[in-house]
């Protein structure tokens, strides 16, 4: 057998170590030709951790090519069995060093020159995989020959120093002693990159070869050259019409398992003529170390690659096509690529905790957050840098922390800051008892349009009323408002308190439950004591819709318990218990039943408020309110594996000074925090990548549910009735990292003035 190498040309220079290579290099032309750059070396390592074992006529340690230590010389030897090495693995002909330079020279070219194909500035790095280590095997002579048993003899040996790619720069053959030996390599997984050769025909005259097995045909690349224009070289064999027949009688064509690489006036060392000798060498046995580098970086990068045997296939399939489309008897599958080497293949997946596959390409937007959990910044900042994996099992960053949308405002319907509520229109009856009306205006935009809309089945006239006997019997019926008040107005009978309520009504269950259909009901058990009951729900869809996801479909059901007690004529305490029930949320935030992001189709929440109000003054009343909830644990079948149990708090003072201007107007000072988780973790499934295989795994990582902020509400109303059923309302407000969102700051201040004829 002999070597491949076709035509040299011979300069002298001196070249430089590349030493530890630096980002922003520049790089001989015929490497950027394959599509080398620096985030593809960066993201390799430049080749660090892979052997490429050079199976030719040795190499040349001393030659500056190489870094210390690059070639491992001690697993380095004289393969050669039909003739003895007198200087061992040391290469005495010049071809090996060069083939193993352009795979894994560590060294930039230090002069500018012409090769006549590709212009060589000084500084280019001039290898594809400058820190990947080599391992010579000597199976040619001083005059570049052998025999079919030196060069198995050589195979054996590089797969046996631990080799994952065997770069074979001679003629390719098909004798049993090779067969034997590329079978045994594959059975390692070690890569066979053999040269196309150099006699402008195709490979054999078209015969087939036999007695590979399938894993060896699946771990062999044959190269062919192309020309600075991507042209096939004048000398270069083609894959013409010859199979490979395996051991089980499967064929596979040539062309299928060849790949192009450049091999035309490409800079190597030329040690024959001294150790700072070089020379632009040209042939198919300058393309198979361009392949051999390629391989190596892949396999650098992704362990998987070789875990699976699949670098090749990788390599072969992301070539860039040439001459016919598709497949042919000329260029093979194309062009070394390495820039679609190294991007995703067949699609980025994540695998969610119910084991199946989602495309990262059909994630759309499908949770939004806010309320007790506030941003879920934990969870954000996870999914920003997620790892998904491609059809090759290789491992990509992506970001999906946008799959998580934080509103501005809650989805519940609230007053608006700017309108104060100034109570509803309230009926005197003849039997003592009293009706109290309430009729609002609503829309379909009511609120914010540019984020989120309300869900189309807003109802366009929302409103409610109350009936109080004269017994102190409250019974409150209505749809589309907030449940506050009408409980509130039910357990303790004073309109002045439950419009003080009504200023807290964040910190309860009840205002993740409202919109929809409302029924209270409340009595007197003995002179100080009130109990009452209320039943609320959200509309049939109340979560918020975006421009880039459908509905997320969050609706609740609440029942509220509650007692007051007056202890003295000036103070008053009670508690209420309530029970709520979300579909597809979980205190404040919605998300859709198909999401990625989804938990239980259904949550349930407890909670307990203890209230306090102290009558100051005939005119004072302070209002103090605790809140505490908790969360059962939820499970989910995306990207978040559930919820443990999550515990929540809020509390909230509310100050009203009644008659400051006019008879029948009132201040209100009021400062809270709204619900907020404060224990409990969300549990979300985290890729992970096996260090020794490559292979992908997945594991749950537990991080606190705790929003990034804590939210305060600070807020100044007045309230007046008018003559001629006037009503004018002025209020200003501050919310501190509004929906428990750091650094979510909002100042707030509006007057409305209203009238009815």
């Amino acid at each position: 057998m002999k070597r491949n190498q076709f035509s040299k040309t011979i300069i002298a220079a001196a070249m430089a170590s590349l030493g530890a290579p630096a980002l922003a290099a520049t790089y001989a032309p015929w490497l950027t030709q394959i599509g080398l750059n620096d985030s593809i070396l960066s993201a390799s390592n430049w080749g660090k951790g892979v052997l490429i074992g050079v199976v030719d006529t040795g190499i040349q340690p001393a030659s500056p090519a190489f870094a210390k230590g690059q070639i491992s010389t001690s697993l380095s030897s004289c393969a050669a069995v039909s003739f003895p090495c007198g200087n061992g693995y040391i290469d005495d002909n010049s071809h090996g060093t060069a083939v193993a330079s352009i795979a894994a020279a560590n060294a930039v070219s230090q002069f500018t020159t012409n090769t006549g194909m590709y212009a060589v500035k000084a500084g280019n790095v001039i290898s594809v995989a400058p820190n990947a280590n080599l391992v010579a095997e000597k199976v040619l002579s001083a005059a570049g020959s052998g025999y079919s048993t030196d060069v198995a003899n050589g195979i054996i040996k590089a797969a046996n120093a631990g080799a994952s790619v065997i770069n074979l720069s001679l003629t390719y053959g098909n004798s049993g002693d090779l067969v034997n030996a590329v079978n045994y390599a594959a059975s390692k997984g070690v890569f066979i990159v053999w040269a196309g050769g150099n006699s402008s025909q195709a490979l054999l005259g078209n015969a087939n070869s036999n007695g590979l097995t399938a894993a060896a045909i699946s771990h062999l690349i044959l190269v062919g050259s192309v020309n600075a224009g991507n042209g096939l070289s004048s000398f270069s064999n083609t894959p013409g019409g010859g199979k490979l027949i395996s051991t089980t009688g499967a064929s596979t064509s040539y062309a299928s398992r060849w790949v192009m690489a450049p091999g035309e006036g490409i800079l190597a060392p030329y040690v024959s003529y001294g150790s700072n000798a070089w020379g632009y060498w040209s042939g198919t046995s300058m393309s198979a170390p361009v392949v051999s580098g390629s391989i190596a970086l892949l396999e650098s990068t992704w362990k998987v690659l070789q875990t699976q045997g699949t670098a090749g296939n990788l390599l072969l399939a992301t070539a860039k096509d040439l001459g016919a489309a598709g497949v042919d008897s000329t260029y093979g599958n194309g062009l070394v690529n390495l820039g679609a080497a190294f991007q995703p293949v067949g699609g980025l997946n994540v695998t969610g905790s119910n084991g199946k596959s989602i495309s990262v390409y059909s994630l759309t937007g499908s949770m939004i957050t806010g309320g007790a959990l506030g941003s879920l910044s934990s969870v954000q900042k996870l999914l920003a840098n997620y790892t998904a994996f491609d059809g090759y099992q290789r491992n990509f960053s992506v970001n999906l922390s946008g799959l998580i949308l934080s509103k501005s405002s809650p989805a519940t319907l609230n007053p608006l800051p700017s309108n104060p509520n100034t109570g509803p229109t309230v009926i005197k009856l003849q039997n003592g008892g009293e009706l109290a009306l309430l009729q609002l205006d609503t829309a379909d935009d009511s609120l914010p349009p540019t984020l989120m809309r309300a869900a189309p089945s807003r109802s366009p006239k929302i409103g409610f009323a109350m009936m109080t006997d004269r017994q102190g019997s409250s019974l409150a019926l209505g749809y589309g408002v907030p449940v506050q008040y009408a409980f509130a107005k039910s357990l303790y009978a004073d309109e002045n308190l439950a419009l003080q309520a009504e200023e807290l009504s964040r910190l309860r269950l009840s205002s993740l439950a409202e919109g929809g259909g409302l029924a209270s009901y409340g009595m007197k058990l003995g002179d100080d004591t009130r109990v009452a009951i209320s039943w609320s729900g959200s509309q049939s869809v109340t979560g918020l819709q975006t421009d880039t996801t459908g509905y997320a479909e969050s609706s609740g059901r609440n029942m509220s318990v509650g007692f007051s007690s007056k202890l003295t004529p000036a103070l008053s305490a009670g508690m209420t218990v309530s029970l709520l029930n979300q579909q597809h949320g979980l205190l404040g935030s919605s998300y859709a039943s198909d999401s990625p992001l989804a938990l239980s189709d259904s949550t349930r929440t407890v909670g307990v408020n203890l209230n306090a109000s102290y009558l100051l003054s005939g005119r004072d009343t302070l209002l103090l309110e605790a809140g505490f909830a908790r969360s059962d644990a939820t499970s989910g079948a995306g990207l978040l594996a559930g919820t443990s149990a999550l515990g929540a708090r809020s509390w909230g003072v509310s100050l009203q000074h009644r008659e400051l201007f006019r008879p029948d107007d009132r201040l209100t000072l009021s400062v809270m925090q709204p619900l907020r988780v404060s224990s409990g973790r969300i549990g979300v499934v985290s890729p992970t990548v096996d260090a020794d295989t490559g292979l992908p795994g997945w594991h749950t990582e537990w991080v606190s549910a705790a929003p990034s902020g804590q939210e305060r509400d600070y807020q100044l109303g007045y309230a007046a009735r008018l003559p001629h059923q006037q009503a004018l309302g002025v209020s200003m407000g501050y919310n501190k990292d509004a929906d428990n969102i750091s650094g979510n700051n909002q100042w707030h201040a509006g007057v409305s003035w209203s009238a009815r004829f």
